[in-house]
Protein backbone atom coordinates (compact mmCIF):
# COMPACT_ATOMS: atom_id res chain seq x y z
CA UNK A 1 0.00 0.00 0.00
CA UNK A 2 1.46 3.09 -0.89
CA UNK A 3 1.51 6.31 1.65
CA UNK A 4 -1.00 8.34 0.01
CA UNK A 5 -3.23 5.34 -0.58
CA UNK A 6 -2.70 4.38 3.40
CA UNK A 7 -3.78 8.10 4.66
CA UNK A 8 -6.68 7.84 2.35
CA UNK A 9 -8.31 5.08 3.70
CA UNK A 10 -6.88 6.07 7.06
CA UNK A 11 -8.95 9.94 6.83
CA UNK A 12 -12.12 8.22 4.54
CA UNK A 13 -12.92 6.34 7.76
CA UNK A 14 -12.71 9.95 10.06
CA UNK A 15 -13.53 12.37 8.05
CA UNK A 16 -13.96 15.26 10.32
CA UNK A 17 -11.18 14.34 12.88
CA UNK A 18 -9.00 16.89 13.41
CA UNK A 19 -6.01 15.76 11.69
CA UNK A 20 -3.15 19.08 11.83
CA UNK A 21 -3.14 22.24 13.73
CA UNK A 22 -0.59 24.54 13.04
CA UNK A 23 -0.11 28.31 14.26
CA UNK A 24 -2.14 29.24 10.64
CA UNK A 25 -5.28 26.84 10.84
CA UNK A 26 -6.60 23.58 11.99
CA UNK A 27 -7.32 20.82 9.48
CA UNK A 28 -9.49 17.80 9.42
CA UNK A 29 -8.77 14.70 7.60
CA UNK A 30 -10.49 15.72 4.67
CA UNK A 31 -9.41 18.91 4.88
CA UNK A 32 -5.98 17.62 4.28
CA UNK A 33 -7.29 15.23 1.24
CA UNK A 34 -8.55 18.64 -0.10
CA UNK A 35 -5.36 20.55 -0.02
CA UNK A 36 -3.65 17.61 -1.38
CA UNK A 37 -6.23 17.86 -4.41
CA UNK A 38 -6.08 21.74 -4.95
CA UNK A 39 -1.74 21.40 -4.64
CA UNK A 40 -2.09 18.66 -7.31
CA UNK A 41 -3.91 20.90 -10.03
CA UNK A 42 -2.28 23.91 -9.23
CA UNK A 43 0.52 22.92 -9.93
CA UNK A 44 0.35 19.86 -12.58
CA UNK A 45 -1.13 23.35 -14.12
CA UNK A 46 1.77 24.86 -13.69
CA UNK A 47 4.11 21.91 -15.30
CA UNK A 48 4.30 19.54 -12.76
CA UNK A 49 4.88 16.07 -14.41
CA UNK A 50 5.31 12.51 -12.81
CA UNK A 51 8.78 12.17 -11.97
CA UNK A 52 10.05 15.40 -11.24
CA UNK A 53 12.36 16.12 -8.60
CA UNK A 54 11.16 19.31 -6.37
CA UNK A 55 12.42 21.21 -4.11
CA UNK A 56 10.46 22.35 -1.06
CA UNK A 57 11.81 25.49 0.53
CA UNK A 58 8.35 26.35 2.59
CA UNK A 59 8.17 25.02 5.80
CA UNK A 60 4.48 25.35 6.39
CA UNK A 61 3.81 22.41 8.16
CA UNK A 62 0.38 21.81 6.71
CA UNK A 63 2.33 21.88 3.04
CA UNK A 64 4.73 19.76 3.96
CA UNK A 65 2.24 17.59 4.34
CA UNK A 66 0.16 18.23 1.39
CA UNK A 67 3.18 17.88 -0.84
CA UNK A 68 4.30 14.36 0.83
CA UNK A 69 1.68 12.44 0.14
CA UNK A 70 1.43 14.56 -3.78
CA UNK A 71 4.70 12.43 -3.67
CA UNK A 72 2.72 9.55 -3.23
CA UNK A 73 0.35 10.66 -5.72
CA UNK A 74 2.08 11.96 -8.49
CA UNK A 75 5.55 9.72 -8.12
CA UNK A 76 7.63 12.93 -7.34
CA UNK A 77 11.04 13.05 -5.51
CA UNK A 78 11.34 15.63 -3.14
CA UNK A 79 14.42 17.59 -1.69
CA UNK A 80 13.35 19.37 1.99
CA UNK A 81 15.54 22.21 1.92
CA UNK A 82 16.55 25.30 1.50
CA UNK A 83 17.85 25.88 -2.24
CA UNK A 84 21.10 27.02 -1.40
CA UNK A 85 22.00 24.26 0.05
CA UNK A 86 20.46 22.27 -3.12
CA UNK A 87 23.11 24.49 -5.10
CA UNK A 88 25.96 24.09 -3.21
CA UNK A 89 25.31 20.33 -3.15
CA UNK A 90 25.18 20.44 -6.95
CA UNK A 91 21.90 18.12 -6.90
CA UNK A 92 19.57 17.82 -10.03
CA UNK A 93 16.42 19.31 -9.61
CA UNK A 94 13.09 19.75 -12.20
CA UNK A 95 11.94 23.38 -9.77
CA UNK A 96 11.79 24.81 -6.38
CA UNK A 97 8.15 25.20 -4.44
CA UNK A 98 7.79 28.06 -1.92
CA UNK A 99 6.17 30.66 -0.55
CA UNK A 100 8.55 33.59 -1.91
CA UNK A 101 10.67 33.95 -4.89
CA UNK A 102 14.67 32.92 -4.08
CA UNK A 103 17.20 35.42 -5.45
CA UNK A 104 19.46 32.22 -6.33
CA UNK A 105 16.98 30.93 -8.94
CA UNK A 106 15.33 32.09 -12.38
CA UNK A 107 11.68 33.08 -11.92
CA UNK A 108 11.12 30.16 -14.99
CA UNK A 109 12.28 27.24 -11.97
CA UNK A 110 10.38 28.17 -9.20
CA UNK A 111 6.62 27.89 -8.22
CA UNK A 112 5.09 29.97 -5.96
CA UNK A 113 2.43 28.93 -3.46
CA UNK A 114 -0.45 32.22 -3.82
CA UNK A 115 -3.16 32.55 -1.35
CA UNK A 116 -5.53 32.68 -3.54
CA UNK A 117 -5.10 29.03 -4.74
CA UNK A 118 -6.37 27.91 -1.75
CA UNK A 119 -10.64 29.51 -2.89
CA UNK A 120 -10.53 25.97 -4.73
CA UNK A 121 -10.49 24.16 -0.82
CA UNK A 122 -13.60 21.80 -0.89
CA UNK A 123 -14.79 22.83 -4.31
CA UNK A 124 -13.40 19.81 -6.11
CA UNK A 125 -14.26 16.15 -6.83
CA UNK A 126 -11.79 14.06 -5.07
CA UNK A 127 -10.51 11.14 -6.87
CA UNK A 128 -10.49 8.11 -5.33
CA UNK A 129 -6.79 8.26 -3.74
CA UNK A 130 -6.87 4.68 -2.24
CA UNK A 131 -6.69 3.00 -5.66
CA UNK A 132 -3.23 2.21 -7.29
CA UNK A 133 -1.95 4.74 -9.26
CA UNK A 134 0.41 3.04 -11.29
CA UNK A 135 3.22 5.51 -11.58
CA UNK A 136 6.36 4.99 -9.76
CA UNK A 137 6.84 5.43 -6.56
CA UNK A 138 7.65 8.80 -4.25
CA UNK A 139 11.42 9.70 -2.81
CA UNK A 140 12.55 11.42 -0.10
CA UNK A 141 15.20 13.40 0.42
CA UNK A 142 16.05 15.09 3.32
CA UNK A 143 19.35 16.94 4.74
CA UNK A 144 20.95 15.79 7.75
CA UNK A 145 24.18 16.82 9.39
CA UNK A 146 25.87 13.68 8.52
CA UNK A 147 28.19 11.43 10.69
CA UNK A 148 30.95 13.88 10.44
CA UNK A 149 29.10 16.87 10.66
CA UNK A 150 29.50 18.34 7.27
CA UNK A 151 26.15 18.39 5.75
CA UNK A 152 24.82 15.50 3.74
CA UNK A 153 20.85 14.54 1.43
CA UNK A 154 19.75 11.28 2.56
CA UNK A 155 17.44 9.45 -0.59
CA UNK A 156 14.94 6.89 0.87
CA UNK A 157 11.89 5.48 -0.93
CA UNK A 158 8.65 5.82 -0.22
CA UNK A 159 7.86 2.19 1.28
CA UNK A 160 11.11 2.87 3.77
CA UNK A 161 9.64 5.78 5.28
CA UNK A 162 6.56 4.46 5.53
CA UNK A 163 7.77 0.89 7.39
CA UNK A 164 10.03 3.69 9.30
CA UNK A 165 7.45 6.20 10.42
CA UNK A 166 6.36 3.64 13.73
CA UNK A 167 9.87 3.17 14.64
CA UNK A 168 11.05 6.62 14.39
CA UNK A 169 8.11 6.97 16.72
CA UNK A 170 7.13 5.22 19.66
CA UNK A 171 7.88 1.28 18.34
CA UNK A 172 4.23 -0.12 19.39
CA UNK A 173 4.91 1.37 22.69
CA UNK A 174 1.77 4.14 22.29
CA UNK A 175 -1.63 3.82 20.78
CA UNK A 176 -1.59 7.09 18.46
CA UNK A 177 -5.13 6.61 16.93
CA UNK A 178 -6.47 8.47 20.26
CA UNK A 179 -3.84 10.74 21.48
CA UNK A 180 -3.08 14.39 19.90
CA UNK A 181 1.30 14.80 19.83
CA UNK A 182 3.04 17.83 19.13
CA UNK A 183 6.27 18.06 17.61
CA UNK A 184 8.54 20.67 17.89
CA UNK A 185 10.99 20.16 14.83
CA UNK A 186 10.64 21.66 11.42
CA UNK A 187 9.15 18.95 8.87
CA UNK A 188 12.28 19.40 6.85
CA UNK A 189 13.17 17.06 8.86
CA UNK A 190 13.27 13.60 8.70
CA UNK A 191 12.73 12.29 12.11
CA UNK A 192 9.54 14.84 12.30
CA UNK A 193 8.14 14.02 9.43
CA UNK A 194 8.24 9.89 10.43
CA UNK A 195 6.55 11.27 13.68
CA UNK A 196 4.20 13.29 11.99
CA UNK A 197 3.45 10.51 9.23
CA UNK A 198 2.85 7.77 11.96
CA UNK A 199 0.30 9.53 14.82
CA UNK A 200 -1.85 10.57 10.93
CA UNK A 201 -1.65 7.25 9.77
CA UNK A 202 -3.20 5.77 13.06
CA UNK A 203 -5.64 8.05 12.98
CA UNK A 204 -4.74 10.60 15.55
CA UNK A 205 -3.90 14.49 15.68
CA UNK A 206 -0.80 16.48 15.34
CA UNK A 207 0.07 19.78 16.43
CA UNK A 208 2.70 21.20 14.15
CA UNK A 209 4.78 24.08 14.58
CA UNK A 210 6.22 26.12 12.35
CA UNK A 211 8.05 29.38 13.87
CA UNK A 212 6.82 29.09 17.66
CA UNK A 213 8.46 26.13 18.75
CA UNK A 214 10.35 28.18 21.60
CA UNK A 215 6.29 28.81 22.88
CA UNK A 216 5.38 25.34 22.93
CA UNK A 217 4.16 25.18 26.12
CA UNK A 218 1.20 27.65 25.78
CA UNK A 219 0.96 25.18 22.65
CA UNK A 220 0.36 22.18 24.73
CA UNK A 221 -1.91 23.83 27.13
CA UNK A 222 -4.14 25.54 24.48
CA UNK A 223 -4.85 22.58 22.29
CA UNK A 224 -4.31 19.55 25.13
CA UNK A 225 -1.55 17.83 23.80
CA UNK A 226 -1.12 14.47 25.36
CA UNK A 227 2.07 13.41 23.20
CA UNK A 228 5.08 15.15 22.39
CA UNK A 229 8.59 14.97 20.33
CA UNK A 230 10.95 16.97 20.62
CA UNK A 231 14.68 17.57 21.19
CA UNK A 232 16.74 17.47 24.51
CA UNK A 233 17.21 21.27 23.93
CA UNK A 234 13.77 22.06 23.95
CA UNK A 235 13.44 20.07 27.47
CA UNK A 236 16.17 22.48 29.12
CA UNK A 237 13.89 25.25 27.70
CA UNK A 238 11.13 23.96 29.58
CA UNK A 239 12.64 23.78 32.48
CA UNK A 240 13.25 27.37 32.60
CA UNK A 241 10.15 28.59 31.88
CA UNK A 242 8.11 30.23 34.45
CA UNK A 243 4.76 27.56 35.12
CA UNK A 244 5.96 24.84 33.74
CA UNK A 245 4.61 22.30 35.55
CA UNK A 246 1.03 23.56 35.00
CA UNK A 247 1.55 23.03 31.22
CA UNK A 248 3.16 19.61 31.14
CA UNK A 249 0.66 18.20 33.35
CA UNK A 250 -1.20 16.27 30.72
CA UNK A 251 2.01 14.69 28.96
CA UNK A 252 1.62 10.78 28.98
CA UNK A 253 4.16 10.15 26.66
CA UNK A 254 7.15 12.25 25.04
CA UNK A 255 9.85 11.09 22.17
CA UNK A 256 13.31 12.49 22.63
CA UNK A 257 15.41 12.75 18.95
CA UNK A 258 18.31 14.79 17.64
CA UNK A 259 20.59 14.15 20.43
CA UNK A 260 21.30 12.09 23.67
CA UNK A 261 19.96 13.59 26.87
CA UNK A 262 21.67 13.74 29.27
CA UNK A 263 20.79 11.62 32.90
CA UNK A 264 20.10 15.14 35.02
CA UNK A 265 18.07 16.87 32.57
CA UNK A 266 16.05 13.56 32.56
CA UNK A 267 16.02 13.63 36.67
CA UNK A 268 14.98 17.37 36.45
CA UNK A 269 12.21 16.86 33.59
CA UNK A 270 10.57 13.98 35.47
CA UNK A 271 10.03 16.21 38.78
CA UNK A 272 7.75 18.92 36.56
CA UNK A 273 6.23 16.31 34.16
CA UNK A 274 4.74 12.46 34.55
CA UNK A 275 5.42 11.29 31.04
CA UNK A 276 7.03 8.57 29.85
CA UNK A 277 9.90 9.61 28.39
CA UNK A 278 10.77 7.62 25.13
CA UNK A 279 14.89 7.86 23.99
CA UNK A 280 17.24 5.95 21.67
CA UNK A 281 19.97 6.07 19.83
CA UNK A 282 20.25 6.14 15.72
CA UNK A 283 20.95 8.20 12.55
CA UNK A 284 19.37 9.96 9.57
CA UNK A 285 21.01 7.42 7.38
CA UNK A 286 19.51 4.06 8.98
CA UNK A 287 16.97 5.06 11.10
CA UNK A 288 16.55 4.20 14.96
CA UNK A 289 19.13 1.50 16.22
CA UNK A 290 18.26 1.59 20.17
CA UNK A 291 15.55 2.38 22.22
CA UNK A 292 14.61 2.78 26.27
CA UNK A 293 12.08 4.35 28.26
CA UNK A 294 13.29 6.01 30.87
CA UNK A 295 12.34 5.33 34.65
CA UNK A 296 12.79 8.26 36.92
CA UNK A 297 13.55 5.17 39.95
CA UNK A 298 15.98 3.68 37.83
CA UNK A 299 19.54 6.37 37.26
CA UNK A 300 21.15 5.00 34.55
CA UNK A 301 24.35 5.76 33.28
CA UNK A 302 25.50 8.86 31.09
CA UNK A 303 25.94 7.54 27.67
CA UNK A 304 23.70 4.79 27.96
CA UNK A 305 21.39 3.86 24.43
CA UNK A 306 19.31 0.89 25.79
CA UNK A 307 19.16 -2.19 23.59
CA UNK A 308 19.05 -2.99 20.08
CA UNK A 309 15.04 -2.33 18.21
CA UNK A 310 16.20 -3.31 14.88
CA UNK A 311 16.34 -7.39 14.56
CA UNK A 312 16.98 -6.13 10.96
CA UNK A 313 20.28 -5.20 11.77
CA UNK A 314 23.57 -6.56 12.42
CA UNK A 315 25.95 -4.62 15.11
CA UNK A 316 29.89 -5.08 15.23
CA UNK A 317 32.40 -3.50 16.50
CA UNK A 318 35.79 -1.93 14.78
CA UNK A 319 39.23 -0.67 15.08
CA UNK A 320 40.19 2.64 14.01
CA UNK A 321 41.38 1.33 10.56
CA UNK A 322 37.95 -0.14 10.30
CA UNK A 323 39.20 -3.55 10.71
CA UNK A 324 35.95 -5.66 11.98
CA UNK A 325 37.03 -7.29 15.75
CA UNK A 326 34.93 -10.22 16.34
CA UNK A 327 33.95 -11.12 19.43
CA UNK A 328 34.41 -7.42 20.71
CA UNK A 329 32.42 -5.86 22.74
CA UNK A 330 33.51 -2.15 22.41
CA UNK A 331 35.04 -0.35 19.65
CA UNK A 332 33.93 1.90 16.18
CA UNK A 333 30.23 0.75 15.79
CA UNK A 334 29.01 -0.21 12.59
CA UNK A 335 25.76 -1.71 11.31
CA UNK A 336 24.84 -4.03 8.31
CA UNK A 337 21.54 -5.03 6.72
CA UNK A 338 20.87 -8.89 7.89
CA UNK A 339 20.03 -9.13 4.59
CA UNK A 340 19.74 -7.00 1.06
CA UNK A 341 21.25 -3.76 0.97
CA UNK A 342 20.60 -0.41 3.07
CA UNK A 343 17.22 1.52 1.85
CA UNK A 344 19.12 4.92 1.98
CA UNK A 345 21.98 6.53 0.35
CA UNK A 346 23.72 9.80 0.15
CA UNK A 347 22.58 11.78 -2.93
CA UNK A 348 26.04 13.20 -3.49
CA UNK A 349 29.00 10.71 -1.54
CA UNK A 350 30.85 12.33 0.66
CA UNK A 351 35.08 11.89 0.91
CA UNK A 352 35.29 10.73 4.17
CA UNK A 353 37.19 7.28 4.88
CA UNK A 354 35.90 6.43 8.48
CA UNK A 355 32.00 7.19 8.60
CA UNK A 356 28.85 6.70 6.30
CA UNK A 357 28.29 3.89 3.67
CA UNK A 358 31.47 1.36 3.19
CA UNK A 359 31.38 -1.81 2.05
CA UNK A 360 28.33 -2.85 3.00
CA UNK A 361 28.23 -1.04 6.76
CA UNK A 362 26.95 2.62 8.00
CA UNK A 363 29.93 3.69 10.14
CA UNK A 364 27.95 6.62 11.98
CA UNK A 365 31.17 7.63 13.35
CA UNK A 366 30.55 6.84 17.27
CA UNK A 367 32.38 4.36 19.69
CA UNK A 368 30.15 2.23 21.82
CA UNK A 369 29.95 -0.25 24.14
CA UNK A 370 28.13 -3.09 24.48
CA UNK A 371 27.20 -4.96 27.92
CA UNK A 372 24.96 -7.81 27.56
CA UNK A 373 22.09 -6.61 25.52
CA UNK A 374 22.88 -3.25 26.45
CA UNK A 375 24.72 -0.36 25.04
CA UNK A 376 26.38 2.75 25.68
CA UNK A 377 28.10 5.55 24.01
CA UNK A 378 31.74 6.19 24.85
CA UNK A 379 32.63 9.31 22.94
CA UNK A 380 33.12 9.46 18.72
CA UNK A 381 36.08 9.44 16.38
CA UNK A 382 35.52 12.68 14.32
CA UNK A 383 35.94 16.09 16.00
CA UNK A 384 32.09 16.78 15.94
CA UNK A 385 30.00 18.17 18.22
CA UNK A 386 26.48 18.26 18.40
CA UNK A 387 24.30 21.04 18.88
CA UNK A 388 20.41 20.89 19.27
CA UNK A 389 20.46 17.59 17.17
CA UNK A 390 23.16 18.98 14.41
CA UNK A 391 26.55 17.68 14.24
CA UNK A 392 29.03 20.22 13.24
CA UNK A 393 32.61 19.36 11.91
CA UNK A 394 35.02 21.21 14.50
CA UNK A 395 37.16 21.95 11.38
CA UNK A 396 34.43 23.71 9.77
CA UNK A 397 33.68 25.80 12.89
CA UNK A 398 37.33 26.87 12.88
CA UNK A 399 37.22 27.85 9.34
CA UNK A 400 34.06 29.44 9.75
CA UNK A 401 35.40 32.02 12.88
CA UNK A 402 38.88 32.25 11.21
CA UNK A 403 36.70 33.91 7.98
CA UNK A 404 34.48 35.74 10.66
CA UNK A 405 37.39 37.54 12.59
CA UNK A 406 40.26 37.54 10.43
CA UNK A 407 39.67 41.46 9.70
CA UNK A 408 39.54 42.16 13.52
CA UNK A 409 42.77 40.43 14.57
CA UNK A 410 43.47 36.76 16.70
CA UNK A 411 43.16 38.84 19.56
CA UNK A 412 40.03 40.12 19.28
CA UNK A 413 38.91 36.51 18.22
CA UNK A 414 40.02 35.26 21.61
CA UNK A 415 38.21 37.83 22.67
CA UNK A 416 34.85 37.35 21.13
CA UNK A 417 35.31 34.07 22.30
CA UNK A 418 35.44 34.08 26.19
CA UNK A 419 33.02 36.44 25.82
Amino acid sequence: MTLISAFAVTALARPQKTALVTEKSQMSYLDLLHLLQVLDVQLVTRGLREGHTVVMSSRRPELCVALTLLLSWRGLSVIFGPPEDVLNAGLAFDLVLGTELHPLLPPERQIIIEADWFGLLGTLKLPDFTAPTGRQAGTFVYRSSGSTGLPKFIRSTEADRVAEAPRQAFMGEVDLSARRLMTTLKLHSGWSMSVVLATLLDGGSVVALSDASANALSYIDLYHVDTLATSPAMLQLYLKEPGALQYLQGLRDVRLGGAQAGPRLLQDFAQICPARVHLGYGSAEIGPCFRWIHDPATVRPAGYLGTLCRPDLEVQFFDDTLRLMLNASEGLVGFKPRSGTFARQYLAEAPDAKAGFLNGWFFPGDILRREGQEYFILGRAKEVVNYGGNKFALAEVARFLETRFAENGWSRFKKACLN
